[in-house]
């Protein structure tokens, strides 16, 4: 298959060295296992690509194509996220190279019927729910094979696309926002009346998180075998997951009491990782007594922030919860003001005592190290020695 003359020309700036690539894969993989590496993995991003503004039609931050343009051609899509990959490989950080297969939230929901809108200037979103009767109605039958329905076959023609034009210099991997967790899920098919329902109807409500769990583990089963990845191990981003294999984006959990966590909540995302060796769980939000459960779930093996400037408890105290539990953080954490990167660095790398686990840390470029990149990862490494 040929490629997009334009996607041929930018792959050209793409040179990505394995080697490097490899010793990151490693290195997060050593963290996730709590096995001994070299250094604590730093995967950083915000390194402009100058060569993107030639390709510019929107401007500085839009590239060629608008959201619309991009979900309904599979060239478009994988055209944006080239520049991505270029920034990626040449921070020389641990990150991995990626890209997604972008359909909206409503991916999954669609297997079931659902349609969504597709908007130029943002992400794709739901624009109907299914009724508490046809929920009712469905069973393991109807999720009997995902692959010829929604978005799916879609998904599959995008995903061959990616891998062929892509070749040898970057993977593909499940994007983020295509598969939200079991409850999320839920929240996504019933809409808001799920959240009534907890009270009037606890019945219905578990009967749909059934739905929503076996959802979920066909989806991710049937995009894992698309992308020729590992059932327990896999991609998400610039991360690499070595004993994990999904990353599950909970949200709408954070909206829960704890005892309707423990009740609608918990048993499901057990049953749902369980088939993947393992997940590293998301959520947006601040909500302190959904942590420690998530930590005390084997199936949990790592977690990630949206929002860690909201969280109630410091940094060092979570990661001393991490590292008690033998989980791993995964993500950026907020500068505070004023602070130099020496010393965020070190207030990082303080709550480990000198351990190489539990962190594999994202970080951001400021205006003057995208100058000298690899100042960063040198600094990083000096103070792990």
């Amino acid at each position: 298959m040929k490629a997009n003359p334009k996607i041929e020309e930018v792959l050209g700036l793409l040179k990505p060295d394995f080697e490097v690539l490899e010793k990151g894969k490693q290195r997060q993989s050593a963290v996730e296992k709590s096995k001994p590496t070299d250094y604590l993995p730093l995967v950083i991003n915000g390194l402009p690509v100058p060569e993107r503004e030639k390709y510019c039609q929107y401007g500085k931050d839009y590239c060629q194509y608008n959201h619309r343009e991009r979900f309904y051609d599979k060239r478009k899509m994988l055209f944006e996220q080239i520049f991505g990959l270029i920034s990626t490989f040449r921070t020389g950080s641990d990150a991995q190279l990626t890209v997604g297969i972008n359909l909206g939230a409503g991916f999954a929901p669609g297997i079931l019927g659902l349609k969504q809108l597709v908007f130029e200037d943002k992400e794709p979103w739901l624009q109907e729910r299914l009724s508490k009767e046809k929920i009712g109605q469905l069973g393991p039958e109807d999720l009997k094979d995902v692959t010829t329905k929604g978005l799916m076959p879609r998904a599959l023609e995008y995903i061959d696309y990616f891998k062929k034009t892509l070749g040898y210099k970057a993977l593909v991997c499940i994007y983020p926002d295509i598969l939200w967790g079991p409850f999320s899920l839920a929240h996504l098919i019933r809409g808001d009346d799920i959240f009534t329902d907890l009270y009037d109807d606890s019945k219905f409500v578990h009967h749909l998180m059934e739905i929503s769990t076996l959802l979920y583990v066909k989806s991710a089963t049937a995009l894992k075998k698309a992308l020729g990845e590992p059932k327990e191990s896999g991609y998400f981003g610039n991360f690499y997951m070595g004993d994990s294999g999904v990353w599950s984006n909970e949200d709408t959990a954070v909206l829960l009491s704890p005892s309707q966590l423990e009740k609608f909540v918990f048993p499901y995302l057990e049953k749902a990782y369980k088939s993947f060796g393992g997940a590293v769980v998301h959520f947006c939000g601040r909500a302190d007594y959904l942590l420690d459960p998530l930590l005390d779930l084997p199936e949990v093996k790592g977690i990630n922030f949206g929002e860690p400037h909201l969280q109630k408890l410091s940094y060092e105290k979570i990661m001393h919860k991490l590292l008690d539990k033998g989980k791993t953080y995964y993500g950026g954490w907020s500068k505070n003001e004023g602070e130099s990167r020496k010393n965020y660095f070190k207030r990082m790398l303080q709550p480990l005592e000198g351990e190489k686990r539990s962190l594999v840390l994202a970080y951001s470029f400021t205006e003057k190290e995208q100058k000298n990149p690899e100042k960063v990862m040198e600094l990083w490494h000096l103070l792990q020695e």
